[in-house]
């Protein structure tokens, strides 16, 4: 309300003013709020000095225009546990602090990251919740926190005979694995015949080994031990759980278990048909059984009733448009993740098989060999002993079909091998027989309980490897596994190709 002397002030609002909107002589108008916009005498009428209050009253609140004032949306950070996993974009349900459950979207997400990717049941996940949903963000991509030496987890995305390529994150570049980072021994001529396809698959979850590299990081399955230190996977989702766990590959969805309506009702019955020791017990059962289903009847009109209010609140608003275009984006999502999990099993097909075929011949059972041992007295000397039963254990286990692909190279004795094979005893020369000849034919590579690796000057991931003066490469690999005190075999890699037999050795002794 503004008040006006008489005087020139009423003469210049005059001049402002439209025509016959002007007041003076005491009297009074009330403007309505968009005058400016439809400036007409006749919506402020002019109330003369005498007359009733309670008209100028009544006119000013004739002039209020109620516009609703849109509440702004409200999201705050929070933290929530994943309690179910639908193992799409929609359905994921999460549990907040105070027991209140929420809907997990993907609003804040790239195409190129899904939910079901970043989620574990049970693991924490965080975003920006508005009213029901609750949206997590991408974590920022860090991989500095993978350091030269150390041991994670990647994803196999690309496979050829000979290169690889591995992540750390679904956002992270991809990183290429040449040969003599997937298979032992390639540059000191072993192995010459296993491709990279014949070691990894598209999907698969390996251990890798953090090496530096001219362009930054690089990734090597060399060596990749329990002795090193392992960082845990990055996770997808800002305060979420590592986006790979060890032992669980990527693989086409497997649309979730839909339960039968009634199964529990039903069920329930034959699990406490045990005998009752009266017909009371019996009749307390029937009535708790129809209890509970009057009450679970209940609940799902409930629940149907909840859902068509949702609807009808949001309908012909904007949430109703956000509602359709989720629905329409997560549709796209999901086909758009299932051609690329059918691309990738078609390119990935022929690799598997050729894992598949290896890890049966792998775990096939060794045969036997033949006969018995020549005792060691009937040769001149007990270097011709163990050469002559080297070969005849390599004739018994290796089939005529292999013998020309696992040939024995040539191999020279060290000076301490047999004195270090006869501290044994014989309760373990079959076993170093079998191990020579893995070795000599270069199986152990292919044989996982063999742990073949290069052996390091210490204990720790980054030591040296040992090598010798000409430039010989130190191996090692398990004659026991799971044992105490397990045997171990060591071994020179000589340049040229030929091995020399070191020593046979306990667990714990590193020396070559």
């Amino acid at each position: 309300m503004a008040t006006i002397s008489t005087g020139e002030a009423t003469y210049a609002l005059e001049n402002l003013l439209p025509p016959k909107c002007h007041v003076f002589n005491g009297a009074a108008r009330s403007y309505p709020p968009d005058f400016g916009e439809d400036p007409d005498w006749k919506r402020s009428l002019l109330r003369f000095p005498g007359r009733d209050t309670e008209e100028l009253i009544e006119d000013a609140l004739a002039q209020v225009i109620v516009r609703p004032v849109a509440e702004p949306v409200r999201r705050v950070w929070t933290r929530a546990t994943v309690e179910r996993l639908s193992g799409s974009a929609t359905g994921n349900v999460a549990r907040l602090a105070d027991g209140q459950r929420v809907i997990v979207v993907s609003d804040a997400l790239p195409s190129s990251v899904t939910l079901a990717d970043g989620l574990v049941e049970g693991g924490p996940v965080e975003g920006w919740l508005t009213g029901m949903d609750l949206a997590p963000e991408p974590e920022q991509v860090d991989l500095s926190r993978f350091t030269e030496g150390t041991v994670t987890l990647a994803r196999v995305v690309k496979v050829t005979d000979l290169r690889a390529n591995l992540v750390l994150h679904p956002l992270a570049p991809e990183l290429a694995l040449r040969r003599r980072a997937v298979v032992p021994g390639v540059d000191d001529g072993a192995n010459k015949d296993v491709k990279v396809s014949d070691v990894l698959r598209v999907g698969q979850t390996v251990r890798v080994r953090v090496v530096a590299d001219k362009g930054g990081i690089g990734l090597t399955l060399i060596g990749a031990n329990d002795d090193l230190s392992f960082v845990p996977p990055l996770p997808i989702l800002r305060g979420g759980s590592p986006w790979l766990r060890e032992g669980v590959h990527g693989a086409a969805e497997v649309p979730e278990a839909v339960p039968v309506e009634g199964a529990a009702e039903h069920t329930a019955p034959t699990q406490s048909a045990a005998p009752t020791s009266a017909a009371g017990e019996s009749l307390a059962d029937a009535a708790v059984t129809r209890e509970l289903a009057l009450v679970r009847e209940e609940l799902a009109g409930l629940k149907d009733a909840f859902l068509r209010l949702g609807r009808e609140v949001r309908a012909g608003t904007d949430l109703e448009t956000l509602d359709q275009l989720r629905d329409e984006n997560a549709s796209l999502s999901s086909e758009l993740h299932r051609a690329r999990v059918t691309q990738r099993e078609q390119v990935s097909a022929m690799a598997r098989l050729r894992q598949e075929a290896r890890d049966a011949r792998s775990s096939a059972p060794e045969p036997q060999v033949s006969g018995t041992r020549t005792d060691r007295s009937v040769w001149p000397n007990e270097e011709s002993w163990f050469r002559h039963e080297v070969v005849a254990t390599w004739a018994a286990r290796t089939g005529a079909s292999d013998k020309r692909e696992y040939p024995l190279t040539d191999y020279v004795i060290g000076p301490r091998f047999l004195a270090s094979v006869r501290e044994l005893g014989d309760a373990y020369t079959e076993k170093v027989f079998r191990g020579t000849v893995d070795a000599l034919t270069g199986r152990a590579a292919e044989i996982t309980g063999r742990q073949l690796h290069r052996l390091r000057e210490g204990q720790g991931g980054s030591d040296p490897y040992v090598t010798r003066h000409d430039g010989a490469i130190c191996w090692r690999l398990s004659l026991e596994v799971n044992v105490a005190s397990a045997r171990r075999l060591h071994y020179w890699q000589v340049p040229g190709g030929s091995i020399e037999l070191s020593r046979v050795v306990l667990h714990d002794d590193m020396e070559p």
